[in-house]
C-alpha cells in the first residue's frame, strides 16, 4: 500500500507539496514487507497527509522559532541497515543494575539486550497483529507533519507491557543507538503500565555521526499506576532529534517524566499529558544546555479532562554562543475539570549576547474552581553573585560554573530517584567541563 501511495503522489500534480516526494520515495522499500494490515493502512494515511503538507515552515503556528534547515531528505538515508554494531560498541548502561533493551537504527537487537524481569513483556511492533488504540489514535496528522512522516515509515519499534499489580524494582533502560552513514530512523513505541503497577524507564538516545531520529512514544498508565520515565539525549552535534510523546493517564495514576539535552544540531520534543480521569498527578520537566548554533524546542500540552488533577511543567536551560532555545507550554482545563492544580515554569540563562530564548506560556481554562499558574524568565548571570564568589577567592570560570550548576540542579530536585538525579547532574558537570575547556583553547 505504501508503494501505491507514493506512486499516486508522483502522478498527482494537485495538492502535493513540492518538498514531500523526496522524503516519501524511500518508503517504497516497505511495500513488500510482512507488516500487518493495520500498519500498512497507517503508512498510507501518513504518507497521504505528509504529501499535502511537507515539512513545517516558520510560517506554521508553533514552528516560528524552530530551525529545520538542517533536516533535508538528501542528508539522511532510510534503509533499515543495522550496521556491524556489537556489544563492545554500546555505551555502558546508565545504571549497573538495570535491565536493558537495545535498538540499532530503530531495529530491536535482542542479542544486545538483557533478559527482562517477570511482569514485563516486550512485543516487536511488526508482531502486533491487531491495532493498538494508543498506536493508532496518535493525533492530528495534518497539523503534525513529522508525526505523519513517522506513520509513513512505520515498521520499527515495540510494545512494552508492565503487568498489573507488579512493582518492577530495577529500572529498564531502552537504548536507541544510531550507527552507519547518516541513518534516518522512525521508531514507534508504546509503554503500558497496568493497573496498580510501577516501573522506572530510562530512554536513552546515543550514537556517533549524523543521524535523524523521528520518534513517536505512547505512554499509558492504567488506574493507580506509577510510571517514571526519564529520557537522555546523548547524541552529538551532527544529530537531529524530533519526537512526540503522548502520556494518557487514568484514574489516580502518577506519572513523572524528565528529559535532558546537551547535544544535537536541532531538536524538538513534544509532550502531551492527557489527564483523562480524576485524581491524576502528571508532571514533565527538563534541562537543556546549548552552545554553538544548536537549536532545541520543548513543546508541552497538559490537558485536564476531569476533576482533582495536578500537572506540573518545570524546565530550565542555559544557552551559549549563538544557540537558541524554545519553550511552548500550555495548560488546558476543560469544563468538568474542577479543582485542577496546574503549574508551569520555564527559566533560561543566557551566557552570551547572541544567545536566544523564546518562551510562549499559555493557560486555557474553562472550569471555575482551579488553581493554575505559569511563568517564564530569561536573563544573564548575576554579576553581583559572580563578584561575591570571586571575592572569596574562587576563580572566575569556577564561579560561573558554580552558578550555572546551582541554577540547573534546582530542577533536578523534582526527580524522586537519587540514582537518576545523579545521572542528570553528571551531564551538567560534563557540559560545564567541555564548555570551560573550549573557552581556554
Amino acid at each position: 500500500m505504501a508503494q501505491a501511495a507514493v506512486q499516486t503522489f508522483k502522478t498527482a500534480a494537485d495538492g502535493v507539496h513540492a518538498d514531500a516526494l523526496p522524503w516519501l520515495t524511500p518508503a517504497k522499500a516497505l511495500a513488500d514487507d510482512a507488516a500487518p494490515a493495520w500498519i500498512r493502512a497507517l503508512r498510507e494515511t501518513g504518507a497521504a497527509s505528509f504529501a499535502t503538507t511537507g515539512l513545517p515552515t516558520l510560517a506554521w503556528e508553533g514552528w516560528q522559532y524552530t530551525n529545520l534547515r538542517p533536516m533535508t531528505s538528501e542528508a539522511f538515508h532510510f534503509d533499515g541497515v543495522q550496521g556491524n554494531v556489537t556489544a563492545a560498541d554500546l555505551p555502558a548502561p546508565l545504571l549497573g543494575d538495570s535491565h536493558r533493551i537495545v535498538l540499532v537504527n530503530g531495529r530491536l537487537r535482542p542479542d544486545l539486550g538483557t533478559a527482562l524481569p517477570d511482569g514485563v513483556k516486550l512485543l516487536p511492533l511488526m508482531e502486533a497483529q491487531e491495532p493498538e488504540e494508543e498506536l493508532v489514535t496518535v493525533g492530528n496528522l495534518a497539523t503534525s507533519p513529522l508525526l505523519a512522516l513517522n506513520c509513513a515509515y512505520m515498521r520499527d519499534g515495540f510494545i512494552l507491557d508492565i503487568a498489573p499489580h507488579r512493582d518492577i524494582a530495577r529500572p529498564v533502560e531502552i537504548l536507541f543507538m544510531t550507527a552507519g552513514d547518516a541513518p534516518a530512523v522512525y521508531p514507534r513505541v508504546l509503554y503500558r503500565f497496568g493497573e496498580n503497577s510501577g516501573a522506572t524507564l530510562l530512554e536513552r538516545h546515543a550514537g556517533a555521526g549524523a543521524s535523524l531520529t523521528n520518534l513517536y512514544a505512547g505512554i499509558v498508565l492504567k488506574q493507580a499506576a506509577r510510571g517514571r520515565y526519564y529520557r537522555f539525549i546523548d547524541e552529538n552535534d551532527a544529530a537531529l532529534h524530533v519526537s512526540q510523546t503522548v502520556v494518557r493517564s487514568h484514574k489516580s495514576s502518577d506519572f513523572q517524566g524528565f528529559s535532558s539535552v546537551s547535544g544535537l544540531a536541532t531538536g524538538r520534543q513534544e509532550f502531551g499529558l492527557e489527564l483523562l480521569d480524576d485524581g491524576i498527578s502528571s508532571s514533565i520537566g527538563g534541562i537543556y544546555m546549548l552552545k554553538g548554533r544548536q537549536c532545541h524546542d520543548f513543546t508541552i500540552l497538559a490537558d485536564h479532562f476531569e476533576k482533582d488533577g495536578t500537572s506540573v511543567q518545570h524546565f530550565k536551560g542555559v544557552i551559549d554562543d549563538q544557540a537558541r532555545a524554545i519553550f511552548q507550554g500550555k495548560i488546558h482545563v476543560h469544563r468538568p475539570a474542577q479543582k485542577t492544580d496546574g503549574y508551569q515554569s520555564h527559566h533560561a540563562l543566557l551566557l552570551s549576547d547572541q544567545a536566544e530564548a523564546s518562551a510562549k506560556p499559555e493557560l486555557e481554562i474553562y472550569a471555575d474552581d482551579v488553581k493554575c499558574s505559569h511563568g517564564a524568565t530569561a536573563g544573564m548571570l548575576d554579576n553581583d553573585a559572580l563578584f561575591y564568589l570571586q571575592s572569596r577567592g574562587i576563580p572566575a570560570a569556577q564561579a560561573k560554573a558554580l552558578l550555572i550548576r546551582s541554577f540547573l540542579c534546582e530542577t533536578l530536585e523534582k526527580i524522586t530517584r537519587d540514582d537518576v538525579r545523579a545521572l542528570y547532574a553528571a551531564r551538567i558537570a560534563e557540559w560545564l567541563g567541555a564548555t570551560e575547556e573550549a573557552g581556554t583553547e
